[in-house]
Formats: structure tokens, sequence, C-alpha cells
């Protein structure tokens, strides 16, 4: 019999009321020779044996997911790589890039976009997309909005004295991401800033979303990491329902749990197979979503099927196993 070493330390006295204390407890591949009343030891050693010889690696999931994704008939190995490929041509070479990709990213929330329109066109507006123009010429929200609302016609309407209006959301945003902007004297400078949350911990990793969220009116949790995963780092991950469903669902995660576990946990899967987090977290994406963007294909996925069939493998190993 394989199971369980558990080095247990007992208190003196009375047989009967001794007290016991693990001292520790590791998975052995030791055989077991003794037994205790009702087998509850043996049986506690069986569970254990079955839990780690079923569990399938890191990789192995890994494989598995691009296998499934792979057997669509439109998804070529050429078609993967390039959805999973970080998108160079996204990273801002100045601040005024850095600028309005975080201003065209505020807008990233369902129905936005379409009442906010062509960013290009609030040019005129934000001195070109330069953060210190813009942080020197309007002091308040109610300003950007006045000037822009004079001069230009947006798809959506304007409604100054409704908070939850998209322009009034929008033109917060904007004036927080300046202030957050001018920090900096150069992209070189951001740039160094990000590198320093860019450590084996992911926790330090974590910091950088939190900090985007409070300091950018409108950044939720979520929308921060995605900022960051598509802007500026392959190092980072966005806990979407795609994410959290998978994970939750194949065991990675705990149920329950929150978008910086997932967060987390995603970051340690990642570096156990040698991988960049955003090429972890696009895979499982696509299991869930099926939108191959970049190559204008989109299939007809099943998250649930995949986590079904990874379940299913490690059943039929721990039976293998028995």
């Amino acid at each position: 019999m394989y199971g369980i070493t558990v080095h247990v330390k007992w208190s003196g006295g009375d047989p009967r009321r001794r007290k016991r204390t693990v001292t520790s407890f590791r998975p052995s591949l030791e055989r077991s020779e003794g037994c205790c009343a009702g087998g509850t030891i043996r049986r506690n050693q069986r569970q254990e044996r079955r839990f780690w010889i079923g569990m399938l690696t890191n990789q192995e999931i890994f494989d598995e997911a691009e296998l499934y994704l792979l057997s669509f008939p439109d998804i070529t190995q050429d078609v993967l790589d390039k959805q999973l490929a970080f998108p160079e041509q996204n990273r801002p070479k100045t601040k005024s890039d850095l600028f309005r990709n975080m201003i065209e990213h505020a807008q990233n929330r369902q129905g936005m976009p379409y009442a906010i329109g062509d960013i290009a066109r609030l040019g005129p507006f934000l001195g070109h997309f330069d953060a210190d123009a813009v942080n020197s010429e309007y002091q308040r929200w109610e300003d950007l909005f006045d000037a822009i609302k004079q001069q230009y016609t947006p798809p959506g309407r304007m409604e100054r004295t409704n908070p939850r209006n998209f322009w009034v959301i929008f033109c917060k945003s904007i004036l927080s991401i300046a202030q957050y902007v001018c920090r900096f004297n150069t992209i070189e400078d951001f740039n160094d800033y990000v590198n320093q949350f860019i450590t084996s911990t992911p926790d330090t990793r974590l910091a950088l979303p939190l900090i985007l969220k409070e300091e950018i009116f409108g950044y939720q949790f979520a929308l921060a990491c995605d900022f960051v995963k598509e802007n500026i780092s392959p190092e980072f991950v966005k806990p979407d329902v795609h994410i959290k469903t998978i994970f939750i669902g194949i065991g990675k995660s705990p149920k329950g749990s929150t978008d910086y576990r997932i967060f987390r946990d995603v970051v340690l899967f990642a570096g156990s197979i040698g991988k960049a987090p955003y090429v972890v977290d696009k895979l499982f994406w696509l299991i869930g979503s099926g939108d191959f963007y970049r190559s204008r294909i989109k299939i007809n996925t099943q998250r649930q099927l995949f986590i079904d069939r990874i379940n299913h493998r490690r059943q039929s190993r721990q039976g293998a196993s028995e």
C-alpha cells in the first residue's frame, strides 16, 4: 500500500488521554505496513495516492487546451500562434501613445464605444493627445465636457447632469489619465516604473493594476489588467469570466476565488510551464470565446466541454491507478 507519511508526536500520561500532534505530513511512495481501527489511515492513504497520481500536470493541461482548439477545421497552428502572440505594436513608444492608449481603453465597456465614437476626433480638444497640455487646460471634467460639446457632435448623447452618462464618465476618466501620465517625464520613465512590478512574486505584479484601478476613474481591476496585458507587458493577465470559469472548473483555483486569486493562479500556472502569462490567458480565453479576431475567424467553442474533458482525463487516470 502506498500513501502518506504522517509523523506524530505523543504527550505523556494515560495512553487513553494522551494528545497527539502532527509534526509533518507529506505524500509518500513508501509501503505502509501499519493499520488502525476502522482502517481510516489506510483509506486516507488510498485517497491521497489517487489524488496525486490522478492530477494532470500543468503542461498536460496546456497541451490539451491547444489540441482542443486545433480540433476545429478552421484553426491551424499558424492561426493559433498568431492569436497567442503578444501585440508588440500596441506598446506605447511615447508619452502621447501611452495617453491615447489609456483613453481608448477607458471606453472598453459595453455600449460605450458606440456613444464615444472615433477617439481621433477628440485630438483637437486633448492637445493632440498631450497629457501635460490637458492637465494644464482643464481643471475640472466639466470644462472638458463643455469644450467637446460646443464643437463636436458625438454619436451618443451628452447629458452633463447625468452621472451615468457615458460622456460624463469618459471625461472624468480622461482627466484622471492625464494626471497619472504626467507623473512620468518620458515613456522610458514609465517603462522603468512598470518593470518594478514584474518579479517572480505574483502579488507584486498584482499591485500595478490595483494602482491603476485607484488612480484612474472608471478603471476597474479587470479593465486595468486588460490594459496592461494588451498594451504594456505579456507578464500580466485579465481574470475575466472565461478564465475564472475554466480555472475553477478544472481545479486550478478554489471555488469562489476572487479576481486577485485567479490572477495569481494564472501567473503561477504560466511560470510552471515556462510560458508568458499572456499566452496562457489568451489560450483559455479562446476556449471560452472562440474569437480568433486577428484572423477574422469565429468558432463555436464550449468551455464546459473542455472542463469536462480535463476532469474526465484526471478521473480516468485515477481509476487506472487503482
